[in-house]
């Protein structure tokens, strides 16, 4: 193969003389494994920095979210305590007594009465 290409053949020359001389060759393994660990250490690094960014992400991803929900439960609630108060008033308006109330509005006899207060 180092024949058939000019870069294969130079590759090859460069090896045999390393390969030849012991201290040329221990230098080269030297160089090799600084860089496989400098390689090692970067991507590690990388690892864990985007494994931090993801965590912060998160947490303030999930805190937006429960400011979120907490305003649209409050509105929520806020709109349906209104829709039972105007019914309980309606009911009360019609004569019905409070256990009737409770029962048709699926609340207890005290909630009506703190409704109507």
């Amino acid at each position: 193969m180092a024949n058939t290409s000019e870069y294969l053949g130079e590759a090859y020359e460069a090896l045999q003389k390393l390969s030849a001389d012991e201290t040329k060759r221990l230098e080269y393994e030297e160089r090799e494994k600084a860089l496989k660990d400098y390689n090692t250490f970067v991507v590690g690094a990388q690892r864990r920095a985007e494994e931090r960014g993801r965590k912060i992400g998160e947490k303030r991803g999930e805190k937006r979210g429960e400011k979120r929900g907490e305003k649209r439960g409050r509105e929520s609630g806020r709109k349906e305590g209104i829709a039972l108060a105007k019914r309980v008033f309606r009911l009360h308006a019609q004569g019905k007594p409070e256990k009737e109330i409770a029962v048709e509005c699926g609340i207890t006899e005290e909630e009506v009465r703190e409704i109507l207060e």
